[in-house]
């Protein structure tokens, strides 16, 4: 089971390019008051965006199938 997101996961889970996909990273680590690392939690990610754990499992699970 996954714990953090990476650059490329939030590019697959939000189809944005890497330069969008670091901004949403940036925003969240700066909501949350996270430190300056290159991953976020799931946690941070889901409650961010108001989504379920589940759901971004099943995305990215889905998205690394194809």
């Amino acid at each position: 089971m996954r714990l953090y997101l990476y650059r490329e996961h939030i590019e697959q889970l939000n189809l944005v390019s890497d330069k969008i996909a670091l901004k949403i990273m940036k925003d969240i680590k700066e909501e949350y008051n996270l430190p300056n690392v290159r991953y976020i939690s799931i946690k941070a990610y889901c409650e961010y965006f108001m989504v379920e754990r589940e759901d971004v499992y099943a995305s990215l699970n889905k998205r690394k199938a194809s």
